[in-house]
Protein backbone atom coordinates (compact mmCIF):
# COMPACT_ATOMS: atom_id res chain seq x y z
CA UNK A 1 0.00 0.00 0.00
CA UNK A 2 2.90 2.34 0.62
CA UNK A 3 4.11 1.80 -2.96
CA UNK A 4 0.58 2.50 -4.21
CA UNK A 5 0.49 5.76 -2.22
CA UNK A 6 3.88 6.83 -3.61
CA UNK A 7 2.77 6.03 -7.18
CA UNK A 8 -0.33 8.18 -6.71
CA UNK A 9 1.65 11.06 -5.18
CA UNK A 10 4.20 10.97 -7.98
CA UNK A 11 1.54 10.99 -10.68
CA UNK A 12 -0.62 13.68 -9.13
CA UNK A 13 2.46 15.89 -8.68
CA UNK A 14 0.91 17.37 -5.53
CA UNK A 15 1.05 16.65 -1.82
CA UNK A 16 -1.68 16.99 0.78
CA UNK A 17 -1.41 20.02 3.01
CA UNK A 18 -0.89 17.62 5.93
CA UNK A 19 2.75 17.71 7.11
CA UNK A 20 3.76 19.93 4.18
CA UNK A 21 4.88 22.77 6.45
CA UNK A 22 7.14 20.52 8.53
CA UNK A 23 10.06 20.52 6.07
CA UNK A 24 11.53 17.04 5.84
CA UNK A 25 8.36 15.41 7.18
CA UNK A 26 6.48 15.14 3.89
CA UNK A 27 4.33 12.11 3.14
CA UNK A 28 6.81 10.79 0.56
CA UNK A 29 9.79 11.19 2.90
CA UNK A 30 8.01 9.46 5.78
CA UNK A 31 7.10 6.58 3.47
CA UNK A 32 10.68 6.46 2.24
CA UNK A 33 12.04 6.18 5.78
CA UNK A 34 9.56 3.42 6.53
CA UNK A 35 10.54 1.54 3.38
CA UNK A 36 14.23 1.94 4.20
CA UNK A 37 13.72 0.34 7.60
CA UNK A 38 11.56 -2.43 6.11
CA UNK A 39 14.16 -3.08 3.41
CA UNK A 40 16.94 -3.36 6.00
CA UNK A 41 14.87 -5.87 8.00
CA UNK A 42 14.09 -7.82 4.83
CA UNK A 43 17.74 -8.05 3.84
CA UNK A 44 18.88 -9.07 7.34
CA UNK A 45 16.20 -11.75 7.65
CA UNK A 46 16.33 -13.20 4.11
CA UNK A 47 19.81 -12.27 2.86
CA UNK A 48 18.03 -11.18 -0.31
CA UNK A 49 19.78 -8.56 -2.45
CA UNK A 50 18.23 -9.66 -5.74
CA UNK A 51 16.73 -6.20 -6.32
CA UNK A 52 20.27 -4.80 -6.65
CA UNK A 53 21.11 -7.34 -9.34
CA UNK A 54 18.26 -6.17 -11.55
CA UNK A 55 19.80 -5.02 -14.90
CA UNK A 56 17.75 -1.82 -14.88
CA UNK A 57 19.07 -0.83 -11.44
CA UNK A 58 22.65 -1.45 -12.56
CA UNK A 59 22.16 0.65 -15.71
CA UNK A 60 20.61 3.46 -13.65
CA UNK A 61 23.62 3.34 -11.31
CA UNK A 62 25.96 3.67 -14.31
CA UNK A 63 23.89 6.60 -15.63
CA UNK A 64 24.12 8.25 -12.21
CA UNK A 65 27.91 7.98 -12.22
CA UNK A 66 28.10 9.46 -15.72
CA UNK A 67 25.81 12.35 -14.78
CA UNK A 68 27.97 12.97 -11.69
CA UNK A 69 31.08 13.11 -13.88
CA UNK A 70 29.28 15.37 -16.35
CA UNK A 71 28.21 17.78 -13.62
CA UNK A 72 31.73 17.91 -12.16
CA UNK A 73 33.17 18.51 -15.63
CA UNK A 74 30.78 21.39 -16.34
CA UNK A 75 32.48 23.71 -13.83
CA UNK A 76 35.71 23.27 -15.80
CA UNK A 77 34.09 23.54 -19.21
CA UNK A 78 32.09 26.67 -18.28
CA UNK A 79 34.00 28.55 -15.56
CA UNK A 80 32.02 31.77 -16.18
CA UNK A 81 28.58 30.16 -16.05
CA UNK A 82 26.38 31.76 -13.40
CA UNK A 83 22.93 30.87 -12.11
CA UNK A 84 20.27 33.16 -13.59
CA UNK A 85 16.52 33.54 -13.47
CA UNK A 86 14.08 33.13 -16.35
CA UNK A 87 10.58 34.60 -16.37
CA UNK A 88 9.59 32.84 -13.17
CA UNK A 89 12.17 30.28 -12.03
CA UNK A 90 15.90 29.78 -11.72
CA UNK A 91 17.21 28.18 -14.90
CA UNK A 92 19.82 26.00 -13.18
CA UNK A 93 18.09 22.68 -12.37
CA UNK A 94 21.19 20.70 -11.31
CA UNK A 95 20.27 20.21 -7.66
CA UNK A 96 16.58 19.51 -8.42
CA UNK A 97 17.33 16.89 -11.07
CA UNK A 98 20.05 15.25 -8.95
CA UNK A 99 17.64 15.00 -6.01
CA UNK A 100 14.94 13.55 -8.28
CA UNK A 101 17.33 10.99 -9.76
CA UNK A 102 18.45 9.69 -6.36
CA UNK A 103 15.01 9.60 -4.71
CA UNK A 104 13.32 7.99 -7.71
CA UNK A 105 16.02 5.36 -8.04
CA UNK A 106 15.44 4.58 -4.34
CA UNK A 107 11.70 4.35 -5.12
CA UNK A 108 12.45 1.86 -7.92
CA UNK A 109 14.48 -0.28 -5.50
CA UNK A 110 11.61 -0.26 -3.00
CA UNK A 111 9.23 -1.14 -5.83
CA UNK A 112 11.31 -4.14 -6.88
CA UNK A 113 11.79 -5.31 -3.30
CA UNK A 114 8.16 -5.18 -2.14
CA UNK A 115 5.92 -5.57 -5.21
CA UNK A 116 5.93 -9.33 -5.83
CA UNK A 117 2.54 -11.02 -6.05
CA UNK A 118 -0.22 -10.81 -8.62
CA UNK A 119 -2.26 -8.77 -6.15
CA UNK A 120 0.59 -6.27 -5.78
CA UNK A 121 1.00 -5.92 -9.55
CA UNK A 122 -2.72 -5.41 -10.05
CA UNK A 123 -2.95 -2.84 -7.23
CA UNK A 124 -0.09 -0.76 -8.64
CA UNK A 125 -1.55 -0.90 -12.16
CA UNK A 126 -4.98 0.26 -10.96
CA UNK A 127 -3.36 3.04 -8.90
CA UNK A 128 -1.42 4.15 -11.99
CA UNK A 129 -4.53 4.05 -14.19
CA UNK A 130 -6.85 5.87 -11.77
CA UNK A 131 -4.35 8.49 -10.57
CA UNK A 132 -3.30 9.39 -14.09
CA UNK A 133 -6.93 9.56 -15.17
CA UNK A 134 -7.48 12.45 -12.74
CA UNK A 135 -6.07 14.67 -15.48
CA UNK A 136 -9.19 14.07 -17.60
CA UNK A 137 -11.88 15.40 -15.22
CA UNK A 138 -9.49 18.16 -14.15
CA UNK A 139 -9.14 19.28 -17.78
CA UNK A 140 -12.91 19.12 -18.28
CA UNK A 141 -13.49 21.31 -15.21
CA UNK A 142 -10.92 23.84 -16.44
CA UNK A 143 -12.59 23.80 -19.84
CA UNK A 144 -16.03 24.49 -18.32
CA UNK A 145 -14.54 27.36 -16.33
CA UNK A 146 -12.90 28.81 -19.43
CA UNK A 147 -9.34 28.15 -18.25
CA UNK A 148 -7.85 27.28 -21.65
CA UNK A 149 -4.36 28.02 -22.92
CA UNK A 150 -4.45 30.54 -25.76
CA UNK A 151 -8.21 30.46 -25.37
CA UNK A 152 -8.71 27.02 -26.91
CA UNK A 153 -6.23 24.38 -25.62
CA UNK A 154 -7.34 22.16 -22.72
CA UNK A 155 -5.00 21.64 -19.76
CA UNK A 156 -5.29 19.82 -16.44
CA UNK A 157 -4.56 21.12 -12.96
CA UNK A 158 -3.06 17.85 -11.72
CA UNK A 159 -0.54 15.27 -13.00
CA UNK A 160 1.69 16.14 -15.95
CA UNK A 161 -1.47 17.27 -17.74
CA UNK A 162 -0.60 20.89 -17.05
CA UNK A 163 1.22 20.63 -20.37
CA UNK A 164 -1.18 20.13 -23.31
CA UNK A 165 1.16 17.75 -25.18
CA UNK A 166 1.63 15.58 -22.10
CA UNK A 167 -2.12 15.70 -21.52
CA UNK A 168 -2.63 14.26 -25.01
CA UNK A 169 -0.19 11.45 -24.14
CA UNK A 170 -2.03 10.77 -20.89
CA UNK A 171 -5.38 10.58 -22.70
CA UNK A 172 -4.05 8.01 -25.18
CA UNK A 173 -2.49 5.94 -22.39
CA UNK A 174 -5.73 6.05 -20.43
CA UNK A 175 -7.85 5.01 -23.40
CA UNK A 176 -5.62 1.97 -23.78
CA UNK A 177 -5.69 1.11 -20.07
CA UNK A 178 -9.48 1.37 -19.81
CA UNK A 179 -9.96 -0.72 -22.95
CA UNK A 180 -7.85 -3.58 -21.63
CA UNK A 181 -9.43 -3.27 -18.20
CA UNK A 182 -12.86 -3.65 -19.79
CA UNK A 183 -11.77 -6.86 -21.54
CA UNK A 184 -10.10 -8.37 -18.49
CA UNK A 185 -13.36 -9.82 -17.16
CA UNK A 186 -16.93 -10.18 -18.44
CA UNK A 187 -19.61 -7.76 -17.33
CA UNK A 188 -21.86 -5.19 -19.00
CA UNK A 189 -21.34 -2.68 -16.19
CA UNK A 190 -17.56 -2.86 -16.59
CA UNK A 191 -17.88 -2.16 -20.31
CA UNK A 192 -20.17 0.81 -19.78
CA UNK A 193 -17.79 2.35 -17.23
CA UNK A 194 -14.82 1.81 -19.57
CA UNK A 195 -16.62 3.31 -22.56
CA UNK A 196 -17.56 6.37 -20.51
CA UNK A 197 -13.96 6.84 -19.37
CA UNK A 198 -12.65 6.38 -22.92
CA UNK A 199 -15.20 8.84 -24.30
CA UNK A 200 -14.19 11.52 -21.79
CA UNK A 201 -10.50 10.93 -22.55
CA UNK A 202 -11.19 11.20 -26.29
CA UNK A 203 -12.99 14.52 -25.76
CA UNK A 204 -10.08 15.96 -23.76
CA UNK A 205 -7.54 14.55 -26.25
CA UNK A 206 -9.19 16.38 -29.15
CA UNK A 207 -9.29 19.58 -27.08
CA UNK A 208 -5.52 19.59 -26.44
CA UNK A 209 -4.70 20.80 -29.95
CA UNK A 210 -1.51 18.71 -29.77
CA UNK A 211 0.25 17.92 -33.04
CA UNK A 212 2.45 15.31 -31.38
CA UNK A 213 -0.76 13.92 -29.88
CA UNK A 214 -2.27 13.43 -33.34
CA UNK A 215 0.84 11.53 -34.44
CA UNK A 216 0.68 9.56 -31.20
CA UNK A 217 -2.94 8.63 -31.99
CA UNK A 218 -1.74 6.88 -35.16
CA UNK A 219 0.84 4.97 -33.11
CA UNK A 220 -1.84 4.13 -30.53
CA UNK A 221 -4.23 2.63 -33.10
CA UNK A 222 -1.43 0.56 -34.65
CA UNK A 223 -0.38 -0.74 -31.22
CA UNK A 224 -3.89 -1.79 -30.22
CA UNK A 225 -4.68 -3.42 -33.56
CA UNK A 226 -1.38 -5.33 -33.72
CA UNK A 227 -1.50 -6.55 -30.12
CA UNK A 228 -2.94 -9.84 -28.84
CA UNK A 229 -5.97 -10.82 -30.93
CA UNK A 230 -8.22 -11.10 -27.89
CA UNK A 231 -7.74 -7.39 -27.21
CA UNK A 232 -8.05 -5.90 -30.69
CA UNK A 233 -10.83 -3.40 -31.28
CA UNK A 234 -13.66 -4.67 -33.54
CA UNK A 235 -14.14 -2.76 -36.80
CA UNK A 236 -17.55 -1.52 -35.68
CA UNK A 237 -16.03 0.13 -32.61
CA UNK A 238 -13.26 1.76 -34.68
CA UNK A 239 -15.90 3.19 -37.03
CA UNK A 240 -17.97 4.41 -34.07
CA UNK A 241 -14.89 6.11 -32.59
CA UNK A 242 -14.17 7.89 -35.90
CA UNK A 243 -17.77 9.08 -36.22
CA UNK A 244 -17.76 10.28 -32.60
CA UNK A 245 -14.52 12.18 -33.19
CA UNK A 246 -15.93 13.90 -36.29
CA UNK A 247 -19.08 14.91 -34.41
CA UNK A 248 -17.07 16.25 -31.47
CA UNK A 249 -14.80 18.28 -33.73
CA UNK A 250 -17.80 19.69 -35.58
CA UNK A 251 -19.86 20.58 -32.51
CA UNK A 252 -17.87 20.82 -29.26
CA UNK A 253 -14.12 21.11 -29.83
CA UNK A 254 -12.87 24.69 -30.24
CA UNK A 255 -11.98 25.39 -33.86
CA UNK A 256 -8.41 26.34 -32.99
CA UNK A 257 -7.64 22.86 -31.61
CA UNK A 258 -8.25 20.90 -34.79
CA UNK A 259 -6.61 23.62 -36.90
CA UNK A 260 -3.49 23.44 -34.74
CA UNK A 261 -3.39 19.63 -34.65
CA UNK A 262 -3.51 19.28 -38.43
CA UNK A 263 -1.05 22.03 -39.40
CA UNK A 264 2.41 20.66 -38.75
CA UNK A 265 4.08 23.67 -40.39
CA UNK A 266 1.51 26.47 -40.03
CA UNK A 267 1.68 29.85 -41.74
CA UNK A 268 1.37 33.10 -39.83
CA UNK A 269 -2.30 33.29 -40.77
CA UNK A 270 -2.87 29.86 -39.20
CA UNK A 271 -0.51 30.39 -36.29
CA UNK A 272 -2.58 30.07 -33.07
CA UNK A 273 0.75 29.69 -31.25
CA UNK A 274 1.95 26.76 -33.39
CA UNK A 275 4.45 28.69 -35.54
CA UNK A 276 6.12 30.26 -32.49
CA UNK A 277 6.23 26.81 -30.84
CA UNK A 278 8.00 25.41 -33.91
CA UNK A 279 10.48 28.29 -33.88
CA UNK A 280 11.35 27.77 -30.20
CA UNK A 281 11.68 24.00 -30.65
CA UNK A 282 14.01 24.50 -33.62
CA UNK A 283 16.16 26.87 -31.56
CA UNK A 284 16.34 24.33 -28.71
CA UNK A 285 17.31 21.54 -31.11
CA UNK A 286 20.02 23.66 -32.71
CA UNK A 287 21.43 24.65 -29.31
CA UNK A 288 21.33 21.04 -28.14
CA UNK A 289 23.01 19.77 -31.28
CA UNK A 290 25.77 22.37 -30.87
CA UNK A 291 26.28 21.24 -27.25
CA UNK A 292 26.62 17.63 -28.40
CA UNK A 293 29.16 18.59 -31.06
CA UNK A 294 31.23 20.67 -28.63
CA UNK A 295 30.93 18.32 -25.60
CA UNK A 296 30.14 14.85 -26.96
CA UNK A 297 31.50 12.67 -24.15
CA UNK A 298 30.37 14.29 -20.88
CA UNK A 299 27.84 16.86 -22.07
CA UNK A 300 27.24 20.22 -20.43
CA UNK A 301 26.17 18.90 -17.02
CA UNK A 302 22.93 17.78 -15.45
CA UNK A 303 20.34 20.59 -15.36
CA UNK A 304 22.52 23.04 -17.31
CA UNK A 305 20.77 22.97 -20.70
CA UNK A 306 18.93 26.28 -20.37
CA UNK A 307 21.80 28.13 -18.69
CA UNK A 308 24.27 27.04 -21.37
CA UNK A 309 21.76 27.82 -24.14
CA UNK A 310 21.34 31.32 -22.80
CA UNK A 311 24.86 32.26 -21.71
CA UNK A 312 27.10 30.30 -24.08
CA UNK A 313 25.12 29.79 -27.30
CA UNK A 314 23.03 32.99 -27.08
CA UNK A 315 19.74 31.19 -27.62
CA UNK A 316 17.04 33.88 -27.57
CA UNK A 317 14.43 31.54 -26.11
CA UNK A 318 16.65 29.31 -23.87
CA UNK A 319 13.85 26.76 -23.62
CA UNK A 320 14.09 23.21 -22.19
CA UNK A 321 15.07 20.62 -24.83
CA UNK A 322 11.53 19.13 -25.05
CA UNK A 323 13.15 15.95 -26.35
CA UNK A 324 14.39 13.28 -23.97
CA UNK A 325 16.93 11.89 -26.42
CA UNK A 326 18.38 15.36 -27.02
CA UNK A 327 18.38 16.02 -23.26
CA UNK A 328 20.38 12.88 -22.44
CA UNK A 329 22.97 13.47 -25.17
CA UNK A 330 23.44 17.19 -24.46
CA UNK A 331 23.50 17.15 -20.65
CA UNK A 332 25.09 13.73 -20.07
CA UNK A 333 26.95 13.00 -23.32
CA UNK A 334 26.59 10.21 -25.85
CA UNK A 335 27.44 7.54 -23.26
CA UNK A 336 24.48 8.62 -21.12
CA UNK A 337 22.22 8.47 -24.15
CA UNK A 338 23.54 5.00 -24.99
CA UNK A 339 22.86 3.79 -21.45
CA UNK A 340 19.32 5.15 -21.52
CA UNK A 341 18.69 3.39 -24.83
CA UNK A 342 20.12 0.19 -23.33
CA UNK A 343 17.83 0.63 -20.31
CA UNK A 344 14.72 0.89 -22.47
CA UNK A 345 15.78 -1.99 -24.72
CA UNK A 346 16.25 -4.26 -21.67
CA UNK A 347 12.83 -3.21 -20.37
CA UNK A 348 11.22 -3.85 -23.78
CA UNK A 349 12.77 -7.30 -23.79
CA UNK A 350 11.28 -7.95 -20.34
CA UNK A 351 7.88 -6.79 -21.55
CA UNK A 352 7.98 -9.13 -24.54
CA UNK A 353 8.86 -11.97 -22.19
CA UNK A 354 5.83 -11.14 -20.03
CA UNK A 355 3.59 -11.09 -23.11
CA UNK A 356 4.81 -14.54 -24.21
CA UNK A 357 4.17 -16.00 -20.74
CA UNK A 358 0.91 -14.14 -20.12
CA UNK A 359 -1.16 -17.32 -20.48
CA UNK A 360 0.31 -18.49 -17.16
CA UNK A 361 -1.72 -15.81 -15.40
CA UNK A 362 -4.59 -14.22 -17.38
CA UNK A 363 -5.03 -11.62 -14.62
CA UNK A 364 -1.59 -10.26 -15.50
CA UNK A 365 -2.17 -10.82 -19.21
CA UNK A 366 -4.42 -7.80 -19.68
CA UNK A 367 -2.01 -5.63 -17.66
CA UNK A 368 0.87 -6.75 -19.90
CA UNK A 369 -1.17 -5.87 -23.01
CA UNK A 370 -1.97 -2.44 -21.56
CA UNK A 371 1.64 -1.79 -20.53
CA UNK A 372 2.80 -2.61 -24.06
CA UNK A 373 0.72 0.27 -25.39
CA UNK A 374 1.68 2.62 -22.54
CA UNK A 375 5.38 1.82 -22.81
CA UNK A 376 5.65 2.37 -26.58
CA UNK A 377 3.64 5.60 -26.31
CA UNK A 378 6.02 6.74 -23.57
CA UNK A 379 9.05 6.11 -25.80
CA UNK A 380 7.33 7.86 -28.73
CA UNK A 381 6.34 10.99 -26.78
CA UNK A 382 9.89 11.17 -25.40
CA UNK A 383 10.71 12.62 -28.83
CA UNK A 384 8.58 15.67 -27.99
CA UNK A 385 8.87 15.99 -24.21
CA UNK A 386 11.28 15.72 -21.27
CA UNK A 387 10.05 12.40 -19.87
CA UNK A 388 13.09 10.36 -18.87
CA UNK A 389 13.59 12.30 -15.62
CA UNK A 390 9.89 11.99 -14.74
CA UNK A 391 8.28 9.41 -12.39
CA UNK A 392 6.76 7.72 -15.48
CA UNK A 393 10.11 6.11 -16.23
CA UNK A 394 10.56 4.49 -12.84
CA UNK A 395 6.93 3.38 -12.45
CA UNK A 396 6.81 1.75 -15.89
CA UNK A 397 10.14 -0.03 -15.41
CA UNK A 398 9.17 -1.24 -11.94
CA UNK A 399 5.82 -2.54 -13.17
CA UNK A 400 7.33 -4.43 -16.12
CA UNK A 401 10.18 -5.99 -14.12
CA UNK A 402 7.85 -7.19 -11.36
CA UNK A 403 5.41 -8.62 -13.92
CA UNK A 404 8.20 -10.62 -15.53
CA UNK A 405 9.38 -11.92 -12.17
CA UNK A 406 5.83 -12.96 -11.30
CA UNK A 407 4.99 -14.85 -14.52
CA UNK A 408 8.38 -16.57 -14.58
CA UNK A 409 7.73 -17.89 -11.09
CA UNK A 410 4.62 -19.73 -12.34
CA UNK A 411 4.97 -23.14 -13.93
CA UNK A 412 1.31 -23.66 -14.75
CA UNK A 413 -1.47 -21.27 -15.81
CA UNK A 414 -2.95 -19.63 -12.73
CA UNK A 415 -6.53 -20.59 -11.94
CA UNK A 416 -8.24 -17.67 -10.30
CA UNK A 417 -10.01 -15.41 -12.76
CA UNK A 418 -11.54 -15.47 -16.20
CA UNK A 419 -9.26 -14.52 -19.04
CA UNK A 420 -9.70 -11.63 -21.47
CA UNK A 421 -12.79 -11.72 -23.63
CA UNK A 422 -13.97 -10.38 -26.95
CA UNK A 423 -16.92 -8.03 -27.12
CA UNK A 424 -18.97 -10.70 -28.79
CA UNK A 425 -20.52 -14.01 -27.97
CA UNK A 426 -17.42 -16.07 -27.44
CA UNK A 427 -15.16 -15.69 -24.41
CA UNK A 428 -11.44 -16.38 -24.81
CA UNK A 429 -9.91 -18.02 -21.73
CA UNK A 430 -6.34 -17.03 -22.55
CA UNK A 431 -4.42 -14.64 -24.78
CA UNK A 432 -4.46 -15.64 -28.42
Amino acid sequence: MGIVVMVVLYLLSVYPALLQSLGFLTVANLLGVGFLVSLAVHVLNNRDLSFLRCPQVLVFAAIGLLLLGSTSHSSLAFPLLRASRGKAFMLDKTSDLAHDFITRLAFLIFFLAFVRTRRDVRAVFLAYMLALYCAVPSALVNWLQGNLKLGFRAMAGVTAGGNANKLAMICLMEMGCWWYWALSRPGRGRRIVALGAIGAALLVFLATGSRSGLLGAVVFVLLVQTGPRAFRVPTAYVAAGCVASVLLIATVIPQGDWSRMTHIMPTKAEDRGAASSNKMREAAILSGWQMIKDHPWLGVGLGNFREVSRQVYNDTFFRPPHNSYLWAASEGGVFSLSLYLLLFWITWRDLRRVTRLASRDPEVGYIAAAMRVVYVLFCFFALFSDLWQSPFTYILIGQIVTMRRHVESLSEPAVAVAGPIRWGRDALPVLA
